[in-house]
């Protein structure tokens, strides 16, 4: 009779184990399914970029070449508007577009976002942080925020910045 029972209770944790693991089993897949892809993207850019003061208000462009994590080598182009009512630290929005053999990201320059210039008002550190709003390529559908810094030479029409942050899709 005890063998008959150690039996059945074999029996029963086997199949209580079995049970399990292929739940756990059918889970993970589900679960790494539903798991966003993590993007760490790096990109550094630099070209031309120009500003037409009317009043208080800064209409800004911007292009220029460069390489991104993921997009490859390409080019990046920008537009906005800066608040020059506050200088030395001018609050900037805008939107923007880096493109690359890979892909193309577009991104949209978030409040905070500032060029603080020198007394002149010739030369700018820029620092922000931008949303990526859409992307194509190896970064199809990821989002997500992206630090930049760079600096702007109002007099030499020029600026670099470098784009950092994680994204995921």
């Amino acid at each position: 009779m005890r063998k008959v029972w150690y039996v059945v209770a074999a029996g029963v944790a086997l199949a209580v184990s079995l049970t399990l693991a292929a739940s756990v089993s059918a889970q993970s897949k589900h679960s790494a399914l539903k798991r966003p892809k993590i993007y760490v993207f790096l990109g550094t850019y630099g070209g031309s970029a120009a500003t037409k003061v009317s009043g208080s208000t800064a209409d800004v462009t911007a292009a220029g070449a460069g390489t991104a994590s993921y997009i490859g080598p390409g080019k990046i182009t920008g537009v906005g508007k800066a608040d020059a009512s506050s200088p030395p630290c001018v609050p900037f929005l805008g939107t923007g577009q880096m493109t690359g053999k890979n892909g193309t990201v577009n991104f949209k320059v978030t409040p905070n976002s500032t060029g603080c210039g020198d007394e002149g008002g010739h030369t700018f550190a820029i620092s922000g942080k931008a949303t990526v709003t859409s992307a194509t390529g190896k970064l199809k559908g990821a989002t997500g925020p992206l630090k930049f810094s760079g600096f702007y030479d109002r007099d030499k029409g020029n600026f670099s910045a470098k784009f950092t942050g994680v994204l995921k899709g």
